[in-house]
């Protein structure tokens, strides 16, 4: 074997060994940002929907931390933060990154109980006070009663 044909090899051996070691720190990345997600976020992933009959069209989209969700045709991203030791309701807190103007760069608070397949949410307006129960008030607290989607 030549000199040529040495250092070919030598740099395909390279080349294939950093791309195996990148696959390997993508691998444990992915599963420690897995880990990193408390079992109360883990708890609420997937898709959650409202049943046909309510007044409100939405879709919840919960993948990691990130909360993609559309209400009526409006839709919202965010960044989720859940204390489920907070009493006397769980809190949720979604910091919108994206939506209409006035909600971006601001914090939606929410209480929220989770019963198996059903979620219930009840939410202020982005930058208002967290609710107290789960009352809807006209333009300032939405109650959602979202049932989990199943995969198809």
């Amino acid at each position: 074997m030549n000199m040529t044909n040495r250092l070919m090899g030598f740099a395909l051996a390279c080349g294939l060994g950093l791309l195996t070691l990148a696959a390997g720190v993508a691998t444990r990345s992915a599963a420690a940002d897995d880990s990193a997600i408390s079992p109360a976020i883990k708890a609420i992933q997937g898709i959650w929907v409202t049943s046909e009959n309510d007044t409100l069209d939405a879709k919840w989209a919960f993948k990691g931390e990130i909360l993609e969700t559309s209400v009526n045709g409006t839709e919202y991203i965010g960044k989720i933060k859940i204390d489920d030791k907070a009493k006397p309701h769980p809190t949720l807190d979604v910091a919108i990154s994206d939506g209409p103007e006035e909600s971006k760069g601001k914090t939606a608070k929410a209480i929220y109980k989770l019963d198996g397949e059903k979620l219930v949410i009840s939410v202020s307006m982005p930058g208002h006070d967290r609710p107290k129960d789960f009352e809807p008030v006209p333009d300032e607290v939405f109650l959602f009663e979202l049932k989990k989607q199943k995969k198809v």
